[in-house]
């Protein structure tokens, strides 16, 4: 399970903290813009949770039915 929140959006890029396992304390972070699919800024979390699967996952989850990119959510899996 990995939980994220839109921290700010700037100049079009959203700027997400990851929380693998909801552990606010080894998060990781993405930045990138929706428009143009540049990523800017990729940062796993911490070990253990230092594995490219946490923001992959969280990315799935990011947007909402109709596009829209959420403030928060949590993404499960097994």
């Amino acid at each position: 399970m990995v939980k994220f929140r839109l921290i700010d959006v700037i100049d079009g890029f959203y700027y997400y903290e990851i929380y693998p396992e909801g552990d606010v304390v080894n998060r990781g972070g993405v930045v990138f813009n929706p428009e143009t699919n540049e990523l800017k800024k990729r940062t796993n979390p911490e070990a253990p949770y230092d594995d490219d699967k946490w923001i992959g996952h969280a990315i799935s989850g990011m947007k909402n039915k109709d596009g829209t990119l959420k403030k928060s959510g949590m993404v499960a899996w097994y």
